[in-house]
């Protein structure tokens, strides 16, 4: 009885992950359905746990049509940018790292003078702010935070994060904004590279 029940406990265990999985790749495949993009499926094969907000690692290269500096994303937002590219994997820069900066902007309000730029928060590993945001700026807890399109990197309206709160710069000439990123990257699986480019036709798929 104990062995069945052992048993038992450990196929419940994967029959979980499989229903986890089955949700994230139902997601992900409704996101490609919508993307105006064309994307590349891959899986994130590596993490360096002392780097864990850092880099990550995926399954997919030069050979399938990777490109350093190309957007990753998952359904939930950015994700960050390829760092370095081999043939059959490339890393991936994150959007928590320090070395990264995106342009940004206010998906409510649109409004040019509210372009800031959105970096990692070396305060709060894993979170970011949003910085350069005059003290008029029209942004309020609860916004969410878009792509800009400008700087040549990302295309514009990838969900980069939520507003959680303003926080006034020390001299009081301008705020930055606390978000909470739009992808979850404590848990990174599956993301899609952005290519260059209209969408495929419907009907064309990419495969992990």
């Amino acid at each position: 009885l104990e062995e069945v029940l052992a048993a038992t406990l450990v196929l419940e265990a994967r029959l979980t992950e499989f229903r986890h999985e089955n949700h994230r790749l139902r997601q992900m495949l409704n996101f490609e359905a919508r993307s105006e993009h064309q994307l590349i499926a891959a899986e994130v094969v590596a993490r360096d746990p002392s780097g864990w907000f850092q880099t990550v690692s995926i399954n997919k290269g030069s050979l399938h049509g990777v490109a350093e500096n190309l957007a990753v994303v998952t359904s939930e937002g950015l994700v960050g940018s390829v760092l370095a590219v081999s043939p059959v994997t490339s890393q991936v820069l994150l959007l928590t790292d320090s070395r990264r900066a995106v342009s940004a902007m206010v998906q409510r309000s649109r409004e040019p003078g509210t372009v800031g730029v959105v970096e990692a928060n070396a305060d709060l590993p894993g979170y970011l702010r949003m910085i350069n945001l005059p003290r008029d700026a029209n942004i309020q807890p609860g916004d969410t935070i878009i792509s800009s399109g400008l700087g040549g990197i990302y295309p514009q309206g990838l969900v980069l994060g939520y507003v959680l709160e303003m926080v006034e710069e020390e001299l009081g000439l301008f705020r930055f904004a606390l978000l909470r990123p739009a992808a979850n990257f404590n848990r990174l699986e599956e993301v899609f590279v952005v290519v260059p480019g209209a969408a495929p036709a419907q009907g064309s798929e990419g495969a992990f």
